[in-house]
């Protein structure tokens, strides 16, 4: 099929929308200019294309890149709804178990006009971050994990959940990429753990989650115990004269395993420092001249490590950087031991001023891995980082310049690269800002929703409302369950104190939280996520800086019920902010029974099977009854007066002659949003049938 032109590209992408509403069937019948074999193709990338794929350890979270290219074609101007970049992931561990699906995540995108940097470049294309959150497999630090991740990029169509190689739903406009990643290994195999002293304090903190091991260690000997024990899964550092014979092998230059000797060399001003360098250097027989001059000569090399992509995530705010590794040796050490760190520094262009702003530097812990696939292993480095400052009004989108630099086994220490990496430029948009007064409270979302997207007087999500952290879909009228985490304005308000007040709608009762409030933090000099907790004082919270708080949180609690609530956070000066939630805690409650009087091989091959079913639920979105027995029919059908809340009827089965034994499933999905975080939640019953020749 030929190419589309220009024109054509913006046509077909207008009429997208069309063909996924009534499929190729009844294609003809919409009478498109694009021909129905342009949507049958996969993975154009004219609009959007996937840059890097990688992984961080840190957060334990898959990212990927996603390269905007145009200023139209995403269904709108930055203050309409836009449009969607969806990205599953898949990992494949090498174990032949085949691709595991890890889910999907979201980008909100719009039509971002193109205009020019500081230095007259246009600002195309814009590079965009998403993160998946996932919880991967372990091995111990004597075995590499390296799976294979593979990431599915579609535009406003959700890639089929485990269908890693595109065979179901409609990748017309999108991209897939393969990587290899590594995942941190456990290090609780090593021979110092001290597992007969403190293995009661972790059998009682599994029981007790919300109380810490060191408040639970009852004697001396137990926080001693607790105490080496942090220390003991503190990997040790391989010294350079260990180095210089484990890499002698390798062919691994001193100027490379010494980097770090040979730069204090080259800066310090103290004869004693340099002396013990300098016979460090001699014990192995290696010049300290020859190689400082060999570290003199490193122009930004990328012989061992390179970053290739730097990007912002647009919702949860934060840059990415992603890098790979190319090299089985030279990283100061195998997973057992401590290797060594990959730097990446951040800087920012100020439009208004054309001056670069240092966002900060963080890093990613490598090691010398043997078996490292031939295209590397791809890790990224992600730094959050308070993007409140720069944002401004929709109607004014801030598209802006920003440059990475990596440096390996020591911080950049400017804006350019030297020595051991090398310097990625790339353009960034920030999210615009909320409307806030800029002295009050302000909920961002509610139960994992924007409070714009949840109905103010019924307390349930709007059409179109989306889970914000990975921008999944909600089903309309959804209400709320378990946790309730509330995200808001915090870092501008640090210092400032604040109450947050619960009324049952229902009953009339009120109250303030004040349980304790966990957060997640980041100490970007350390790379460490931290996990602080604030205490409350007479009901009051204290605003946290963005360090200490870079989800925003202000409040996190578990109501428990099935009630309409309203939220409210009263802050010290005595201004406020609300917002209504419906509660629903109860799960489906399904049965289904069959007539067969109790004994599961009542069938034989070819026989009809009768059955009844109920299916009740506050809030339910649907349900459905599968088989792999027979053939299925519904013949009756009772719902209730509520419409879609009650389910129930009878069916029969006429099963195969040429299978033994199966199953019958029912399954009810409700619509419920459960701990902010999650959606779709279902009950199931499932009824196991056996068949007889005779």
């Amino acid at each position: 099929m030929p190419e589309l032109n220009e024109k054509q590209l913006v046509i077909a992408r207008q009429e997208f929308h069309s063909f996924l509403a009534v499929g190729a069937k009844d294609f003809p019948k919409l009478k498109l200019k694009t021909k129905l074999n342009f949507f049958k193709q996969k993975s154009n990338t004219s609009f959007e294309s996937l840059g890097c794929v990688g992984y961080n350890p840190a957060f334990k979270e898959l990212t990927a890149t996603i390269k905007i290219k145009k200023s139209s074609g995403y269904s709108g101007r930055l203050c309409t709804k836009g449009s969607f970049e969806y990205v599953r992931f898949y990992l494949d561990y090498q174990d032949g178990s085949g691709w595991q699906d890890m889910g999907y995540t979201a980008l909100n995108v719009h039509d971002i006009p193109t205009e020019k940097d500081c230095d007259g470049k246009q600002e195309k294309p814009i590079e965009y971050a998403v993160r998946l959150a996932i919880n991967p497999k372990k091995k111990f630090c004597t075995i590499p994990n390296l799976p294979k991740v593979r990431a599915i990029l579609s535009w406003n169509s959700i890639p089929a959940a485990n269908d890693p190689n595109q065979n179901s739903g409609s990748y017309v406009w999108g991209d897939v990429k393969d990587e290899y990643i590594q995942i941190s290994p456990l290090q609780l195999s090593i021979p110092d753990f001290p597992f007969p002293v403190i293995g009661d304090l972790l059998e009682k903190a599994v029981i007790n989650p919300e109380i810490s091991l060191s408040n639970m260690a009852s004697s001396a000997a137990e926080l001693k115990a607790l105490r080496g024990a942090g220390k003991t899964l503190k990997a040790s550092k391989v010294d350079f004269q260990e180095l210089a014979d484990i890499y002698k092998k390798e062919k691994v230059g001193a100027h490379r395993f010494g980097f770090k000797l040979l730069k204090e060399a080259e800066e310090t001003s103290n004869p004693t420092a340099l002396k013990t360098i300098t016979d460090l250097f001699a014990s192995k027989k290696l010049s300290l001249v020859e190689n400082l001059a060999l570290v003199k000569k490193l122009n930004c090399n990328v012989d061992y490590e390179e970053l290739f992509c730097v990007a912002a995530d647009y919702h949860k705010e934060a840059f990415v950087g992603t890098l790979k590794i190319k090299r089985p040796a030279g990283y100061s050490g195998n997973l057992c031991k401590k290797g060594s760190k990959e730097y990446v520094s951040f800087w920012i262009q100020e439009e208004e001023n054309c001056e670069w702003k240092h966002a900060g530097t963080t890093f990613v812990q490598v090691h010398d891995i043997q078996n490292i696939p031939s295209k590397g292993l791809s890790y990224s480095v992600i730094l959050p980082y308070d993007f409140s400052g720069l944002k401004k009004d929709c109607k004014d989108p801030q598209v802006l310049k920003v440059r990475a630099v990596l440096s390996w086994n020591s911080p950049p220490k400017g804006m350019d690269c030297s020595g051991w990496g090398n310097a990625v430029e790339s353009y960034i948009q920030i999210q615009p800002q909320a409307v806030w007064t800029g002295n009050s409270p302000k909920m961002i979302t509610v139960g994992g929703v924007a409070t714009d997207n949840i109905d103010a007087i019924s307390g349930r999500t709007l059409p179109g409302a989306k889970i914000e952290f990975n921008q999944t879909n909600t089903f309309n009228d959804s209400p709320f369950g378990g946790v309730i985490v509330v995200q808001g304005v915090s870092a501008p308000l640090a210092g400032n104190k604040y109450k947050v007040k619960i009324t049952n709608l229902n009953t009339g009762g009120s109250y303030y939280l004040n349980n304790n409030l966990a957060l997640v933090g980041y100490n970007p000099a350390t790379g460490v996520v931290t996990h602080p907790v604030i205490t409350p004082v007479a009901d009051e919270y204290e605003y946290q800086p963005y360090q200490n708080n870079i989800g925003s949180v202000l409040a996190r609690f578990t109501p428990g019920n099935n009630d309409r609530l309203l939220i409210t956070i009263e802050h010290s000066n005595g201004t406020s902010d609300s917002q209504v939630i419906q509660m629903d805690n109860t799960f489906p409650v399904v049965t289904m029974s069959i007539d067969d009087s109790g004994n599961c091989s009542h069938y034989k091959k070819g026989d009809t099977i009768k059955g009844e079913f109920t299916v009740d639920d506050n809030y339910l979105e649907n349900y459905a009854i599968t088989t792999n027995v027979g053939t299925y029919a519904k013949i009756g059908t009772g719902l209730g007066q509520t419409g879609t809340t009650i389910g129930a009827g009878q069916f029969e089965i006429v099963t195969f002659t040429n299978r033994n034994c199966g199953s019958i499933h029912l399954r009810a999905v409700q619509k419920t949003i459960w701990n902010s975080v999650t959606t779709g939640t279902h009950r199931d019953i499932s009824k196991i049938v056996c068949l007889s020749d005779s």
